[in-house]
């Protein structure tokens, strides 16, 4: 029987360059975003339940949830962060993404196991000065990933997490920005690789995870940021 994924958040960040590189591994991808329409196996993104419900319909079941939320990252500095501050980042970036790996593992469960990959960020891992609000909803996601992963593990549902950081998206590093020699130098500065990743590149990762190749692994924060923390 075919393999059925889920991916979220399809059109942004590294989204399109995840579906390419699921279909392109075999199994059937089911698309979702805020942006889409029902169409195919493109579906529209509402709540975490419909969401779930609509794909598993869709596919016949569900084997895996890759769940790739994005949201911009303006500066919060810490005398900024009030609730009203910081509430969009944990709705987007933390409560949504949860929701949905619970409403994923029943479904998961009844096609006998499956694999959860959140894809987060990096960035929180070695700080980031200016960017409380941002990396405080990332960490919760990579700080729930090693419960969830021990928790699911007898049902044979695999969580991990693909954490990218300076991966060239016209969401966080846009190419207008790097056009910028000053602007561009002092970031590549950061990274001992010296250049940015590609989407492609985290995508490879998140099929590894995805895809069942790799299904012994769980637990995990795969950090994709050329030798940065």
């Amino acid at each position: 029987m075919t393999a059925v994924a889920l991916l979220t958040d399809a059109a942004s960040f590294i989204g399109p360059a995840v579906a390419a590189r699921l279909r392109a591994g075999g199994g059937r991808v089911v698309e979702a975003d805020a942006s889409f329409a029902d169409n195919g196996d493109a579906i529209a993104q509402t709540s975490p339940e419909e969401t779930v419900a609509k794909a598993a319909a869709l596919g016949g079941r569900l084997d895996a949830l890759v769940i790739s939320a994005a949201y911009p990252a303006p500066r919060t500095p810490a005398e900024s962060l009030s609730a009203e501050a910081t509430r969009p980042f944990f709705e987007k970036l933390a409560i949504e993404p949860l929701a949905l790996a619970a409403a994923a593992i029943p479904h998961l469960k009844r096609a006998g196991g499956g694999r959860i990959v959140f894809v987060t960020s990096a960035g929180p891992l070695g700080g980031i000065p200016g960017f409380g609000a941002y990396a405080a909803a990332r960490s919760a996601i990579t700080g729930a990933v090693k419960s969830l992963a021990l928790e699911l593990a007898p049902d044979n549902i695999s969580v991990n997490a693909v954490a990218p950081n300076y991966i060239q998206t016209e969401m966080y590093y846009p190419k207008a920005w790097l056009e910028d020699a000053r602007k561009r130098d002092r970031l590549l500065a950061r990274i001992p690789m010296g250049r940015l990743g590609e989407a492609e590149e985290a995508a490879e990762a998140v099929a590894l995870l995805a895809q069942g190749r790799a299904s012994f692994i769980t637990g995990q924060i795969l950090n994709i940021s050329g030798g940065s923390s």
